[in-house]
């Protein structure tokens, strides 16, 4: 848990501002969980589906795959506008273009009567989902000290998982619904979120370490000010922190600008496989799955119309998996969670494969696979969904964070999209028809992630975001990051960022200041 000494650094004002920005993963969440209960219900299955030989509606599989599957493709143009747009125009102006397009997707979609429409409108939401599900990570882990990046940056998962379960909601309360309107309030209620984003974004603050590689260090140091406790003002140990990211950024730029293919090169290859690999397994252990088909995979094994009143439960397990990561993070570090939870998602990947395959399971039994669906997505969300994008975010350093982000999120959508594409025609018929056995598949790669995250996913709990740079130039095994003691500038920072006493905050100041001419700061033997 966090101790009150982590929190003493914290400011109501610098939860106000990473707490809204994480609103806009809300976006993503709520489309993800409602479309996974509205593909599902009467109402919609009518307007979009077709007849079949009982009498009653369904989305052919070909339909149902693409509808699940194409929408990435908006978000990897999302996910790949991201480093431009926010080089270009900030974090805050990124988020109200984020508004703006879902305004106009939810538009499109509630107009629909064709499900080609239905679908461009869900591809321009996904745009706007890949912008935010970039832009607020790298915003927290910007202005978040060190100790609590972990409990800022992963509370995004949290949001978006209260997304998705509201979205389940929705579609709990519509399934009796027969009527148009069956499906177009849960869509609907998806401009919420716009809304309050567009109210609560506007009293943000952009971003100090933006603004100082924009040359804006007046204004970069008012809004630190903001963010930190009033005694790191008056001790100057703002100040000092904002001379600090400047000096970082200036030895980076006097190395060389990065470019897209330094992400190939050097220290930065390691990077960029370690993210991908990341979000691969944040898609295919199991969590997409649940989120995208849930729902018609409780029917499938004869749930009926609990199905969604399960795939509500799973969304709220979830939440509560992703608010202990959050918790614990900082403290317990990323590598033990990243491997428990993908020890625990196997094991219940191979609980539903072997139980659920039975030709007559008994009561138990089926009670034991639909609990072990709901852990699993519990055990997804308290580990690698919530790790990935606060790792990402952290794992570039100061050149290439952003690129590495967005190159990363694209990896991402990909394996969305494969994921996606490829489960209704696992599943079901036409196709493999393996049903619960799916899996031995989800299990098998839970291993590949618990093998992954043992011997080359690095710990970077409490590290500010300069220290990353030394760490991997370091050539360290993924387990001695954890003890690996840093000199240089990145080191200064954490120190900063960290808890101490005035008086230690004072002595780091000064010795802030005492940058020589050749811009070397003398060791604190911290």
């Amino acid at each position: 848990m966090l101790s009150n000494s982590r929190w003493r650094d914290v400011t109501p004002y610098l939860l106000y501002c990473t707490f809204f920005f994480a609103w806009g993963d809300m976006l993503f969440g709520l489309d993800t969980g409602s479309f996974a209960s509205i593909q599902s219900l009467p109402s919609f299955l009518s307007e979009f589906g077709d007849r079949t030989p009982k009498g009653t509606y369904a989305l052919p599989t070909s339909r149902k795959s693409i509808m699940n599957s194409i929408v990435f493709s908006g978000k990897l143009l999302g996910t790949m506008s991201f480093e431009p747009m926010v080089e270009r125009i900030g974090y805050k102006w990124t988020i109200y273009v984020v508004c703006a397009m879902q305004s106009v997707a939810v538009i499109i979609q509630m107009t629909s009567h064709e499900w080609v429409q239905f679908t461009i409108g869900r591809i321009i939401a996904y745009c706007g989902v890949g912008l935010v599900e970039n832009a607020v990570p790298s915003y927290q882990a910007e202005i978040a000290p060190a100790s609590l990046r972990g409990f800022i940056s992963g509370s995004l998962i949290c949001l978006a998982t209260l997304g998705a379960m509201w979205g389940a909601g929705m579609g709990q309360a519509m399934s009796g619904y027969t009527t148009r309107a069956g499906w177009l309030i849960p869509v609907g209620v998806q401009l919420i979120p716009a809304v309050i984003l567009l109210l609560s974004v506007p009293f943000t603050v952009e971003s100090p370490r933006w603004l100082v590689l924009h040359n804006k260090k007046e204004r970069a140091l008012q809004n630190l000010n903001r963010l930190r406790p009033k005694n790191m003002v008056e001790n100057g140990a703002t100040a000092a922190e904002i001379d600090a990211i400047d000096y970082a950024i200036e030895s980076s730029h006097a190395e060389k600008q990065g470019s897209w293919l330094d992400l190939f090169r050097g220290t930065y290859l390691r990077r960029t496989i370690i993210c991908s690999l990341l979000f691969w397994f944040h898609e295919s252990t199991g969590q997409q799955f649940v989120n995208s088909y849930g729902p018609t995979f409780f029917k499938q094994i004869g749930l009926g119309s609990a199905a969604f009143t399960y795939s509500l439960v799973a969304q709220a397990c979830g939440v509560a998996g992703a608010l202990i990561c959050i918790l614990v993070v900082d403290r317990v570090g990323r590598r033990p969670i990243l491997i428990t939870g993908q020890a625990l998602a196997a094991l219940f990947n191979f609980l539903v494969a072997g139980y659920g395959s039975k030709l007559h399971p008994t009561t138990a039994q089926g009670n034991l696979v639909i609990a072990s669906i709901i852990l699993l997505f519990t055990a997804c969300k308290f580990s690698v969904n919530t790790l990935a994008f606060l790792a990402v975010a952290e794992i570039g350093g100061v050149k290439m964070r952003k690129k590495i982000l967005s190159f990363a999120t694209s990896v991402d959508v990909l394996s969305a999209f494969i994921v996606t594409f490829c489960i209704p025609y696992l599943l079901g018929s036409p196709g493999a028809n393996l049903g619960p056995k799916l899996g031995w598949l989800l299990g098998g790669d839970s291993i590949l992630a618990v093998i992954f995250a043992v011997f080359f996913f690095p710990e970077l709990a409490g590290r500010s975001l300069e220290e990353v740079d030394e760490l991997f130039e370091a050539r360290l095994w993924a387990w001695q990051f954890k003890f690996y003691e840093t000199s240089g500038i990145g080191r200064r920072i954490a120190v900063l960022e960290e808890h101490n006493t005035n008086e230690e905050k004072v002595i780091m100041v000064e010795q802030l200041e005492n940058v020589d001419n050749n811009n070397k700061i003398p060791d604190t033997g911290a």
